[in-house]
Formats: structure tokens, C-alpha cells, sequence
């Protein structure tokens, strides 16, 4: 079964799979941990040991971050690291959110994250710059 866990600082995952319903009402496999928030009704480190809890070998997870090397993303990492079908990315956005959301899980591995991820670097454009490159010429 395909499992997917967003994990940010404050509530950004929490936005992100609520925009992502936006565009797919099957969220049910998707999990948003939000740490470092002041909700009492939290415990982030409880949902994350109750994640991985409930991996199961046959299970494949996808593990998105919010920031490369960031308290997030470190103690994912170190929890995660001895989990061979769990998959951590880091750099969580809506494109390549929804890019991962739409795989078959059947062709899920690292060579197919590794596209995905390098296809959604083409989304992070600097507007401004790309409309003068792309509207040059075109009068």
C-alpha cells in the first residue's frame, strides 16, 4: 500500500494536503504532521512514531520536507533511515506533490522519484525573467 507523509515546520503541510483536496478528494493514504506548533492537540513526535508503527514491509512511503538539512527534514532522517521502502524528499511543493499523488504505486522506486523530482525543478520559474526570455522575439 502506498503511504504518504508531509511533514513541515508549522502548518504548511497541513495547507499543502488541504490544497491538494482541491484536486483529488483520495487523500485518505496522505498523513500531514505539522511540528513546532503551539496546538496542545499535537504531538508530532507521537503521529511520527505512529507512522512508522504502522509501516508495514510491504508498504512503500513517500516522505515529503519542507526544507533540505531543517530540524524536519534531519529528524525524519534519523527515524526513517533504516526503512528501505520509505522514499524521503525534501523541497515540499504542490507540483511535485501532485506529480507523486499520480503515480502508479506499482512504479514507484528511486529511479521514478528522481524523474519526478528533477521534472518538477522546471515548476520553481522566476517570472519575470521567463517572460522576458519567452517574449522576446514573439512580436
Amino acid at each position: 500500500m502506498l503511504k504518504i507523509l508531509l511533514a513541515s515546520h508549522g502548518n504548511l503541510c497541513l495547507g499543502m494536503l488541504e490544497t491538494l483536496q482541491l484536486f483529488t478528494q483520495e487523500t485518505r493514504h496522505i498523513q500531514a504532521i505539522p511540528f513546532y506548533t503551539e496546538d496542545p492537540e499535537r504531538n508530532p513526535e507521537a503521529e511520527l512514531e505512529d507512522f512508522i508503527r504502522r509501516l508495514q514491509e510491504t508498504d512503500t512511503a513517500i516522505v515529503l520536507t519542507d526544507i533540505l538539512w531543517g530540524s524536519v527534514n534531519q529528524q525524519l532522517m534519523m527515524k526513517l533511515n533504516d526503512k528501505p521502502q520509505v522514499h524521503l524528499i525534501t523541497g515540499l511543493n504542490l507540483p511535485l506533490l501532485l506529480e507523486l499523488v499520480t503515480m502508479n504505486p506499482e512504479s514507484i522506486n528511486p529511479e521514478t522519484i528522481a524523474e519526478k523530482v528533477n521534472a518538477c525543478h522546471d515548476s520553481i520559474v522566476y517570472m519575470r525573467q521567463y517572460a522576458i526570455e519567452n517574449l522576446d522575439g514573439d512580436e
